[in-house]
């Protein structure tokens, strides 16, 4: 039988982690070049690791909501969870009863059809 020992598993879900930073900055470079440009490839590793943090406090942490979070965080910055000109996105962010994929269709329905101001 194959035993998995605790610091066994943590390295395992650190490197999955990384791997996953690692397609986001890929993925945002790629498809957000217009908002990550002026960004270093540090920067923006770290703005994916931040934003993978904010998500995660939301209870965000579906592979798929969580690029959704960070392409938002490409698109607003890395505090539109908490800027008040994306007001919008922080009251759905902050509704405990929604799980992180309710969480992020709202964002998206609203950022698609919703009244946002400038930003």
């Amino acid at each position: 039988m194959l035993k998995i020992r605790t610091t066994q598993r943590k390295a395992l879900s650190e490197y999955t982690l990384r791997q996953f930073e690692n397609r986001m900055v890929i993925h945002l470079r790629t498809n957000f070049s217009e908002h990550t440009k002026s960004l270093s490839a540090a920067e923006l590793q770290t703005t994916v690791h931040l934003g993978v943090g904010n998500a995660a406090s939301y209870r965000i942490t579906a592979e798929d909501d969580v690029r959704r979070y960070l392409e938002y965080v490409a698109m607003y910055g890395v505090d539109f969870d908490t800027n008040p000109l994306c007001v919008w996105a922080s009251a759905i962010l902050r509704i405990p009863e929604l799980s992180g994929t309710e969480k992020m269709d709202r964002i998206d329905e609203y950022d698609l059809f919703g009244p946002r101001g400038q930003l």
